[in-house]
C-alpha cells in the first residue's frame, strides 16, 4: 500500500504520457512541436536524485499544466541502465543525473539543453522551481 503511495503520481505522469503518446490523449491530434522535459537516472539514486526528480516533477506539473494537457510538453522520467535507454548516455552526453529540455518538431529532436543548475539549486525549492519554469518558459516562447 505504502508503494502505490509513494508511486501514484508518477504512475500517471506514466499513463498521461503514453496516453498522449498514443493518440488516445486529451486531443485527436498530437502537436507537431513540443518540448520533452526528462528526468534521466541510474538504477541507483541518493536521496538528492530523489529529491531532483520530485522538485522537477513538481515545477513541471504546477507551472505547466495546461500545455501538457495540450501535448505541447511532456514529462517523462527514464532510467538509462535500462538496456533500451542507454543510448541517452551518448546523446546527451549524461555523466550523471540530469533534466534535459527537447524539443521535438514533426517527431524530430531539433534541439536540447541540459538544466544543470538543478544540482546547485537542490536546497532552495523556491529558487529550483523558478529555475525550471524559466528554462521552460523560454523554450516556449521560442
Amino acid at each position: 500500500m505504502k508503494w502505490i503511495q509513494k508511486y501514484s503520481r508518477q504512475l500517471l505522469f506514466s499513463m498521461l504520457f503514453v496516453l498522449m503518446m498514443t493518440g488516445s490523449g486529451f486531443s485527436a491530434e498530437k502537436p507537431s512541436h513540443c518540448l520533452v522535459v526528462t528526468y534521466f537516472h541510474t538504477t541507483f539514486r541518493c536521496p538528492t536524485c530523489h529529491k531532483i526528480e520530485e522538485y522537477a516533477k513538481d515545477a513541471v506539473s504546477s507551472n505547466f499544466e495546461n500545455e501538457i494537457k495540450s501535448g505541447k510538453l511532456v514529462w517523462r522520467v527514464t532510467n538509462v541502465d535500462n538496456p533500451e535507454n542507454r543510448h541517452f548516455i551518448k546523446d546527451y552526453q549524461l555523466y550523471t543525473k540530469s533534466l534535459i529540455v527537447s524539443e521535438m518538431k514533426d517527431g524530430k529532436e531539433v534541439r536540447w539543453k541540459n538544466l544543470q543548475n538543478v544540482w546547485t539549486l537542490i536546497r532552495d525549492k523556491a529558487k529550483f522551481d523558478e529555475y525550471v519554469k524559466t528554462e521552460i518558459k523560454n523554450w516556449l516562447k521560442e
